[in-house]
């Protein structure tokens, strides 16, 4: 009943404000002025780079042709700028790709004779990444198993072994080797979860990892000087797992190039906050050029019982506009990538580009709106690089602007998320014409994904007000 009653409550809403919507846009700038605007750009005052924060987990399903619906265009028009390979398999089902046991299949082989590996897929779908103009991060493990019995996500029963196997993967990737490439790839990360026991691994003992990684990490350290090698890929930012790996490795004299985790949160601060406690935990030990590596998250509104327990509850959460895929969604990954720019994180990683229920693409191929995002963030980092200034209210509302090198583009990246006053955003504007027409790309309720022109004039530009959404004004 709870369910019909908000698909009734949708569509009621739905009809009211396309009623409305013509007449709000045409409204924008009645009221107007500089001295009512709480928000404001100024494309003259350049403050540094965007910094690239837009990675995503996986890439076009590599069963499909490169020109089909949902796979490469589309992936190479977000312009992400990192992929981690991490599930590749579970998405292109029945290739052999990425996984350490799909590349190395005979466990007691010898990992000295390329013969016993098996690249081809592999050298495909990464391949398809570089050509999209994003870099591949690799991690050396296995694809999560959600079967009743283990069959990969356990600890290598010989490190040392895993290790040389790890090796001829890297040095095929980076040195040629085995008909091989010479990719920029600088990423390598060891595994993928492994608090997360039995779908990663098989023993709560974290030294068990910790010894694991040590090994792993000083043979490809002794061989690649010029790679980075990290993890641990946990499931959270556990500062005593986090702390006790980086002292190990400082022990041992091991690389700790970068640290990762993951999170998928309900609010933006359970994305941000811990990227500053992590940061000064690793700056306390040492570590100071370490990265920050938050390489899957997802905005996960129900919490985990949400999606993993009654199937109504699934349903709802996976399909409503403020579940999982919806405006709130989207408004949520601008707003995040907005506010980490002032967050020393290094890296971040959406989950994942091509999975079902968890992808920017409906399991008939139609793009979500989640996917618009990525394609406007992608747009603003690609085309205005230049970060230049802008004042927000630091609250449900954020600014990021830029410029290319010229100055000739110019483009705004509004993010509104759950802003309970829905109020208009006035918003001063200097280093752009004081009047004119500006090209509005935006995501909401109301519209979905939509473009449009908008009058402007007095330096002052006003918009319509959202709960959630986003708006990305092209000057």
């Amino acid at each position: 009943m709870k369910r019909l009653l908000a698909i009734k409550s949708y569509v009621v809403l739905l009809l009211c404000v396309l009623a409305l919507n013509a007449l709000e846009r045409t409204r924008g700038q009645e009221n107007a002025d500089a001295t009512s605007a709480k928000y404001s750009v100024d494309f003259t005052e350049k403050i540094g780079k965007i910094k690239p924060l837009n990675g995503t987990n996986l890439w076009a399903d590599l069963h499909v042709s490169r020109n089909a619906t949902g796979q490469q265009p589309e992936a190479v028009a977000c312009r992400f700028s990192t992929v981690r390979l991490h599930d590749a398999p579970l998405v292109s089902a029945g290739m052999r790709i990425v996984d350490v046991q799909h590349i190395f299949g005979v466990d007691d082989a010898d990992p000295k004779d390329p013969k016993n590996y098996y690249f081809d897929q592999t050298d495909d779908y990464i391949e398809r990444i570089i050509d999209g103009g994003s870099t591949p991060i690799y991690r050396l493990g296995t694809s999560i198993e959600h079967s009743e019995k283990s069959y990969y996500a356990k600890k290598p029963r010989d490190p040392e072994h895993f290790a040389e196997v790890c090796a001829g993967i890297v040095r095929h990737y980076v040195a040629g080797w085995a008909n091989g490439k010479t990719w920029n790839m600088p990423y390598w990360e060891i595994w993928n979860e492994p608090d997360l026991v039995p779908q990663m691994w098989d023993d709560r003992n974290w030294n068990s990892y910790v010894e694991f990684y040590l090994v792993v990490a000083k043979r490809l350290r002794a061989e690649f000087k010029d790679i980075k090698i990290g993890g641990p890929a946990l499931t959270n930012a556990n500062l005593d797992k986090i702390k006790e790996l980086a002292q190990r490795c400082k022990e041992e004299d091991a690389p700790l190039d970068f640290v990762s985790w993951h999170c998928y949160p309900q609010t933006p601060e359970q994305l941000i906050e811990p990227v500053y406690a992590v940061r000064k935990l690793l700056d306390d030990l040492g570590f100071q050029k370490t990265e920050l590596h938050l390489n899957e998250w997802h905005y996960l509104p129900c919490g985990w019982k949400g999606i993993q327990g009654d199937l109504e509850d699934k349903i709802y959460w996976l399909t409503s506009p403020e579940g999982l895929h919806g405006y709130v969604s989207a408004a949520f990954n601008d707003f995040v990538l907005t506010r980490w720019q002032d967050a020393p994180l290094d890296m971040s990683n959406h989950y994942g580009y091509s999975m079902k229920n968890w992808g920017l693409f409906e399991p008939y191929g139609g793009r979500r709106i989640t996917y618009y995002s990525f394609l406007l963030f992608g747009e603003l980092a690609h085309d205005a690089p230049y970060r230049v200034k802008t004042q927000d209210e630091n609250g449900s509302v954020a600014l990021l602007a830029g410029v290319d090198e010229s100055g000739s583009q110019k483009k705004l990246l509004v993010s509104i998320f759950k802003d309970s006053g829905k109020r208009p955003i006035v918003i001063k504007v200097a280093g752009a014409p004081e009047s004119g027409t500006v090209r509005v790309a935006q995501i909401d309720f109301q519209t979905g994904f939509s473009e449009s022109e908008l009058e402007y004039s007095g330096g002052v530009v006003q918009l319509p007000p959202k709960d959630s959404g986003v708006y990305l004004l092209r000057f």
